[in-house]
C-alpha cells in the first residue's frame, strides 16, 4: 500500500482520462466474465465490484456507497485506479479512498475516510460531506476534490473545493463554500455534479445543476412545474476561481417527456480520443433522467430534489465549451438492477473499448439491497457515427 501511494503522489506526467491503448485486456486480469448484454455491450458478472457490504467497509460506510470518481493511471506499464468515494452510515456521509490495479479489485485506505464533515456546526459541509469530481495537477503534482457540502440547518447542499499532495491528506479552500453561478451568468443554480479534465494548465469544467425558469420557486408545485437538470462549461486555473460560460452544453429534451433523459441531463464524465483522423474530440458519458421532482421540508422548509428512470447517455464534440451533440435518442443498455438505477458514470477509453463505472443498486443472495458500483464495456463509436 505505501508503494502504491508513492508512486500515485510523485508522477508528474499524469494524463487524467485520456485514450489509452496497447493495455493488458481487462478479460485477461479479472475473476469473473463479462456478460454481452446488447450490441457489443458487456456487464462485469460479479457486481457490485464496490459496495457497502464488502469485508473491508467501514461503520462510515455501510449504509451506503454515493457519489465517486476514478483517477486512472499508468504504473509500470499497467493500468492503476484510485478511486474516491462517498460514503454513508446513514445519518451523515464522509469521503474515502480506495486504490486498485484492475479496476475491480479495491483496497479501501486504513485512514478512511480521507475527507470529512466540518467540525463546525456552521460550517457549510457540517452534516454531509459528498464526492463532485477529482482532477490531478501533474505540474504541481496536486490532487483536487470538488464536493458537495450540506448543513441541513443552514444553506443546503453547497458546493466546496480542496487539495491534497496524495489523496490521503486534504485542505480544504479557504473561500468555501463556492458558488460559480453567484452573479447569474449562468442559467444553473448550484452545483451537484462535475467533472473536470486538466489540460494545457487549466482545468476544463463541465457541471451539472438545476435549472428553472422565472426568477426562483415559492412552493414545491411551481418548482415541480419547471425543474430540470442540464449541463454547462466553465474553466478555472485554480480549482476555485471559475470563468463561468452562459450558454448550456448540453440540455433536457423537454419536460414530461418520454426520452431518458427528458427532464435531466446530469453528473458528467469526459475524456479526449484522438481518432483516424487526428482531429482530438471530446466524448461526454451522462445520467439522464425521465423525472425530476421536488419536495419541501415542512421543518427546514429546503426543497429536496429527486430524479426516477435514471440510465446513461452519451455526446461528443470538437471542443470543450460547444457543439456537443448526442450519440443517440437510446439510452446505454447498463442496468444491472433493471430498475433503471444507474447513474454516475465514469469512462475510460482503453483497448479500443470504454470502460464505464457507475451507481447502480443491487441485490445480495438473499434479496437484501446492495448499494455499490457495476463495471461495463461499451464498444467505441466509429467516425463514420459521427458524420
Amino acid at each position: 500500500m505505501a508503494l502504491l501511494l508513492a508512486l500515485a503522489a510523485c508522477s508528474s506526467d499524469y494524463s487524467y482520462r485520456s485514450a489509452v491503448a496497447d493495455r493488458v485486456d481487462i478479460h485477461d486480469v479479472v475473476e469473473c466474465a463479462f456478460d454481452e448484454v446488447d450490441g457489443g455491450y458487456e456487464q462485469y458478472s460479479c457486481v457490485p465490484i464496490f459496495s457497502n457490504v464488502d469485508e473491508s467497509a467501514g461503520d462510515w460506510e455501510r449504509d451506503g456507497i454515493g457519489d465517486f470518481d476514478i483517477l486512472q493511471r499508468d504504473v509500470f506499464g499497467a493500468p492503476f485506479y484510485e478511486l474516491f468515494y462517498s460514503g454513508s452510515s446513514g445519518s451523515s456521509s464522509d469521503i474515502g479512498y480506495a486504490l486498485s490495479m484492475d479496476g475491480v479489485s479495491w483496497r479501501r485506505h486504513p485512514y478512511n475516510p480521507v475527507l470529512r464533515r466540518g467540525r463546525s456546526s456552521g460550517a457549510f459541509d457540517y452534516d454531509d460531506v459528498s464526492v463532485g469530481c477529482m482532477a490531478f495537477d501533474g505540474s504541481l503534482g496536486l490532487y483536487h476534490l470538488w464536493y458537495t457540502g450540506t448543513n441541513n440547518s443552514s444553506r443546503g447542499t453547497l458546493f466546496g473545493h480542496a487539495t491534497s499532495p496524495d489523496g490521503v491528506i486534504w485542505d480544504k479552500d479557504l473561500f468555501n463554500p463556492i458558488d460559480p453561478f453567484e452573479d447569474g451568468v449562468s442559467e444553473l443554480s448550484r452545483v451537484w455534479g462535475c467533472d473536470a479534465l486538466y489540460e494545457d494548465g487549466g482545468f476544463h469544467f463541465w457541471v451539472g445543476g438545476v435549472n428553472w425558469e422565472g426568477d426562483g420557486f415559492v412552493n414545491p408545485e411551481e418548482w415541480l412545474a419547471s425543474a430540470k437538470y442540464d449541463i454547462g462549461y466553465l474553466y478555472t486555473e485554480d480549482g476555485s476561481d471559475f470563468t463561468v460560460q452562459r450558454e448550456l452544453v448540453l440540455e433536457h429534451t423537454g419536460l414530461e417527456g418520454s426520452s431518458f433523459d427528458a427532464e435531466g441531463v446530469h453528473k458528467p464524465s469526459v475524456f479526449t480520443y484522438t481518432g483516424e483522423q487526428d482531429t482530438p474530440r471530446y466524448w461526454m458519458l451522462y445520467s439522464g433522467y425521465n423525472r425530476v421532482t421536488a419536495s419541501e421540508d415542512p421543518f427546514s422548509q429546503m426543497i429536496f430534489i429527486e430524479s426516477e428512470g435514471k440510465r446513461l447517455g452519451m455526446a461528443s464534440s470538437s471542443s470543450p465549451s460547444s457543439g456537443w451533440t448526442r450519440l443517440s435518442q437510446a439510452p446505454l443498455p447498463f442496468d444491472f438492477s433493471g430498475a433503471e438505477n444507474a447513474e454516475n458514470p465514469r469512462a475510460f477509453f482503453i483497448n479500443g473499448r470504454l470502460h464505464v463505472f457507475f451507481n447502480d443498486r443491487f441485490a445480495d443472495e438473499f434479496g437484501e439491497p446492495i448499494s455499490g458500483i457495476g463495471l461495463g464495456i461499451a464498444p467505441f463509436p466509429s467516425e463514420e457515427a459521427l458524420q
